[in-house]
């Protein structure tokens, strides 16, 4: 089989939850990867916008297949190289349930978080406000209640639903601190992903350098 070619910078959440993935499947040597970075508007560049006219990373290139949705890209890594079901699960009512929690971050929690963190980097967003953080809660709230009756976000079972998840969560909570009064599930959760023997390289290594840069911009 030809090496995946994986277009990302460790800064942007949706490319770490692909990376968390990669390390969860233990596919690392699979996939060649191809540093754009952000910061330097390298994905502007004519190259990479023919690549992907969205100008976004992650992009996740297999000999002719180009996938530009990180929520795309985990899902197709799991069926390429998932063992039984491992991460995406076969059975179809579970699988539609890490299918459902994958939306709910593409569609809520991720936009939320760069309605924010965007506008706090361009400038947009001096200082964030409670009218700021408020949707963010919300979907926190909703989170909570996926975790009420499951250790992880779509059933008992770690499943690639939780990688894109913990990716966004732990950038967002720079900005919307998480309460372990009000988010009790979630707060444990959390801390299971964070003790996963691949979180630190495929999550908080990027996180810390964004939040570098986060910090540098909230500071000015």
């Amino acid at each position: 089989m030809s090496k995946l070619e994986l277009f990302y910078d460790s800064v942007s959440p949706p490319v770490r939850g692909v990376l968390l993935t990669i390390a969860a499947l233990g596919i690392n040597d699979q996939v060649d990867l191809k540093l754009v970075r952000l910061f330097a508007r390298e994905h502007l560049l004519e190259d990479f916008v023919k690549l992907n006219p969205l100008h976004t990373v992650p992009v996740l290139r297999h000999d002719d297949l180009v996938l530009t949705d990180s929520h795309a890209i985990v899902m197709y890594l799991c069926d390429m190289f998932g063992q039984d079901g491992d991460f995406s699960l076969n059975d179809p009512k579970q699988r539609a349930r890490v299918h459902n929690r994958l939306c709910f971050n593409n569609a809520v929690l991720f936009q939320r978080d760069s309605a924010v963190l965007r506008n706090v980097f361009n400038r947009s967003i001096v200082t964030v406000e409670d009218h700021h953080l408020k949707p963010i809660q919300d979907a926190y709230d909703c989170l909570e209640v996926y975790l009420t009756n499951n250790k992880f976000v779509a059933c008992d079972k770690l499943t690639v639903a939780d990688f894109p998840i913990v990716a966004t969560l732990s950038t967002v909570e720079n900005v919307c601190p998480i309460s372990k009064d009000r988010w009790p599930k979630m707060t444990a959760w959390f801390e299971t992903m964070q003790k996963l023997p691949y979180y630190q390289q495929a999550n908080q290594a990027g996180l810390d350098k964004l939040k570098e840069k986060l910090f540098e911009v909230m500071k000015k």
